[in-house]
């Protein structure tokens, strides 16, 4: 099946771009047959491998590459590459389960303008192996590059979530934010479990209330999504300059019951 996907990979990456609809920095294509769009940004680790996150209002798309140079990474079962996907319904699906397959060309990594460009394929599953997602005509535009200050530029802060949720002890595995359509996205994913908080981009350092509706907060297990009822969050500094934001987080809802929490992101 890798194979086959591959080789839809190489036809889409000549056609996806002349299906681009615009020439913002942006990760495309469809998914499930449904057509999907999100400001990204890619975050390279000292390590060199990056992580490539794009976001809408309600979907989170993230692709975990082991390097930024150019080539093609594969994804699948025992694979360092990993595609994952959130729908508008909060359900997860990842390459990362035994079925999941495909493959992320990465075209140009352009070092005069620290971006990345290139294209995509996937079918992924939920953790349970009963849903699946399929993927097609990703396109990956100038994406910009954040690098940590180990490189000597961009920010200055290392990322993380923490948390505490039913008693035990959260700490994201990945910790992203993303600034789109007026909203700052923040996303910590810990094997099945994933926080999600939301708010306006120009809240200043403050204290704020879910219930009020200055944010909200969504909590997943084993990709089920249930929204926060109520519940406070603390900005402690927001740094548009640099796209440093740092946090703290309490919430609960239906089940659950989020407490402790704390932020340091690069959106």
């Amino acid at each position: 099946m890798i194979r086959i996907a591959l080789l839809c990979l190489l036809t889409f990456s000549f056609m996806s771009c002349e299906d681009l609809q615009d020439n913002s920095s942006v990760v495309q294509g469809n998914a499930n047959n449904e057509f999907f769009k999100g400001g990204a940004v890619a975050t390279r680790s000292a390590d060199g491998s990056v992580t490539i996150s794009a976001n809408t209002d309600r979907e989170n798309l993230t692709l975990k590459l082991t390097n930024v140079a150019a080539g093609t990474y594969g994804f699948g079962p025992g694979n360092a590459n990993i595609a994952e996907f959130t729908d508008l319904s909060g359900e997860t699906f990842t390459t990362g389960t035994e079925a999941g397959d495909g493959a992320a060309i990465i075209s140009e990594y352009d070092t005069t303008n620290n971006t990345i460009s290139g294209s995509f394929i996937f079918n992924a599953h939920t953790f349970a192996l009963q849903d699946t997602i399929n993927f097609q005509r990703g396109v990956i535009f100038e994406v910009p590059v954040i690098e940590g200050d180990d490189a000597g530029i961009g920010p200055t802060l290392g990322q993380g979530i923490t948390a505490t949720i039913d008693g035990i002890t959260f700490e994201a595995v990945t910790a992203e934010g993303v600034n789109v359509s007026g909203f700052i996205i923040i996303t910590g994913i810990e094997e099945a479990r994933m926080i999600v908080l939301r708010f306006a981009n120009n809240l200043p350092p403050g204290e704020y209330d879910l219930a009020a509706g200055d944010f909200t907060a969504t909590y997943s297990l084993d990709g089920t999504a249930t929204a926060g009822t109520s519940g406070t969050m603390r900005i402690v500094t927001n740094n548009t300059g640099t796209g440093e934001i740092t946090g703290s987080f309490s919430f609960s809802g239906d089940g659950f019951e989020v407490l402790d929490g704390s932020f340091v992101i690069i959106y």
